[in-house]
């Protein structure tokens, strides 16, 4: 197609007008540039004037166009008549191969079309890229030129094809939406199975660009609606990966198959978990699509909805049951894509729903390592959150085993008075705490050897300690259950590694708070004295 003739769009003439006249070369002589200027504004007696002054009337802009392709791309039947009265060049080449009656035809002036073939302009001309006729009427939605083709010219070909990817009228109409044009184009034999140099049958187009009214007709006609082009994707797999809901739907009610597989293992659900479209990984699952199909590396849905962040298309597969922790061709598990790029709704969301936190990828290596190694600290902390959870305050909470709400405990802690500890934890870890503290509490309190190093592998300087310790202490706080005294766990902690005259300090400070707020309202669990 042209380049600066659009892509399927109509122009009206003052835009032909207007990037004609841009491209008139300086080399042209004044009475020339006039010459043009006349035809592009369709004043035939102009036109006349300049041609008895001896104007050539074959003469060329920048873009080799003439007069007549001027006339001819705004419709101008006066201005044509006298041209080709005058003699001017029917078959005229311009830079892209567009001859005059192709610009006709592209922008939908019927009478110019017929003038131009009355006159002898062949009906067969293509420009460089193998466009014809027929070709420049059905991208452009000309109908009628299209009537004009098939009813006075009967051109021996319908399906002939475009050189740069071997397109028939058909796939252009059906990939730019031309109802009409694709009706009238069947009517005339046009092969609904033809293939282009990809091989996209006018379904594939269709299905890509969302043209549902389109892919309905073609589907009447009795198109096999699994047909694959070149790499093994049919129509449902185009529809997916772009998002059209209207279309998918057709598709799957005429039998589509949902699990058909492109020469790399892609199913449609991948497609959709790729590009986040959340609603049709619905409309697939409930289609009956395999959830945990694998692609040729190894990648389910859920690889692909953790790579692209798409945290609701996540949720969707993990509630469907998904098989969370399939490794791919490196031997990561969903969870491990996800906090490798850093992905923090999406990790949230496999942890909520049960992914393995012991799953090691090719290189040995843990989540909590590649978050730490990483430098992803919400994810560091979030991961400890969860395995302590699992292994200590999950059966304390009254709830099925499953997919849990990470509100639950990812984000915000189940203890009530955990708002107000957090300042005392601030203070404890930035003013209070000893360098090595954090670690001999963290000790204390069961925190595994790798989560000690995954904390400690974020350095900010020589006092990182203070950074660690709160990170530490608000971990912890996440894990304290709600029937627990808080105060009294840490005053037992502190004294444990020997900072029994710190542990005091809190609890005075603790029982002044609690004595005052008892005279205004009842005290919180959190501020109970410690006896």
């Amino acid at each position: 197609m042209p380049s600066d003739a659009g892509s399927g769009s109509k122009r009206r003439s003052k835009d032909m007008e207007w990037e004609l006249s841009t491209f008139l070369p300086a080399e042209m002589s004044r009475r020339e540039q006039r010459f043009h200027e006349a035809a592009s504004c369709n004043d035939a007696d102009a036109v006349r004037r300049l041609l008895t002054e001896g104007v050539g009337i074959n003469c060329r802009n920048s873009l080799d166009r003439t007069a007549l392709h001027c006339a001819a791309a705004c419709g101008h039947l006066a201005v044509t008549e006298v041209l080709l009265e005058g003699g001017a060049d029917l078959e005229a080449k311009d830079k892209y191969g567009m001859r005059p009656v192709l610009w006709a035809a592209w922008f939908g002036h019927l009478d110019v079309l017929r003038q131009l073939v009355n006159s002898g302009a062949c009906k067969y001309s293509t420009n460089k890229q193998g466009l014809g006729i027929v070709h420049c009427a059905a991208a452009n939605d000309h109908v009628d030129i299209i009537s004009f083709v098939f009813e006075s010219l009967e051109p021996d070909n319908v399906n002939a094809t475009e050189k740069n990817n071997e397109r028939t009228a058909l796939h252009l109409a059906a990939e730019a939406g031309h109802l009409q044009v694709v009706d009238k184009l069947l009517h005339m034999g046009a092969m609904v199975q033809k293939k282009d140099k990809a091989g996209a049958t006018a379904v594939h187009l269709a299905a890509e660009k969302g043209h549902g009214h389109v892919i309905r007709r073609l589907l009447l006609v009795g198109v096999e609606v699994d047909d694959r082009d070149v790499e093994g994707r049919t129509a449902v797999h185009l529809a997916a990966e772009h998002g059209h809901q209207e279309v998918l739907d057709l598709l799957l009610d005429y039998n589509a198959n949902p699990n058909s597989e492109t020469i790399r293992e892609f199913t449609p659900l991948h497609h959709a978990a790729a590009e986040g479209h959340a609603d049709i990984c619905r409309s697939l699952i409930r289609a009956g699509s395999n959830i945990n199909a694998q692609n040729f590396q190894g990648n389910t849905a859920l690889h692909l909805a953790a790579t692209g962040n798409h945290r609701e298309v996540a949720l969707i597969l993990v509630e469907n049951d998904m098989e969370k922790d399939l490794p791919n061709y490196r031997l990561q598990s969903p969870l491990h894509v996800a906090v490798e790029a850093g992905h923090v709704e999406v990790v949230q969301v496999l942890l909520a729903g049960g992914a393995s936190l012991e799953a090691r990828e090719k290189s040995g290596k843990s989540a909590l390592q590649l978050a730490a190694r990483g430098n992803h600290v919400a994810i560091v902390d979030m991961l400890i959150r969860a395995q302590r959870f699992y292994g200590v305050t999950r059966d304390y909470l009254d709830m099925d085993v499953g997919y849990v709400d990470p509100e639950l405990y990812l984000r915000k802690p189940v203890h009530s008075g955990a708002g107000p500890m957090r300042d005392v934890l601030w203070r404890l870890a930035t003013r209070q705490l000893r360098p090595g503290d954090w670690k001999l509490l963290a000790a204390y309190w069961n925190f595994a050897p790798e989560h000690i190093r995954a904390i400690e592998h974020e350095y900010t300087g020589s006092h990182s300690y203070r950074e660690h310790g709160y990170r530490l202490l608000s971990i912890w706080l996440h894990g304290v259950r709600k029937d627990e005294n808080v105060v009294k766990l840490l005053f037992e902690a502190l004294v444990a590694i020997g900072r029994r005259q710190l542990a005091e300090q809190i609890r005075r400070r603790a029982n002044r708070t609690a004595a005052d707020k008892s005279k205004t309202c009842s005290p919180s669990p959190m501020m109970c004295a410690v006896s």
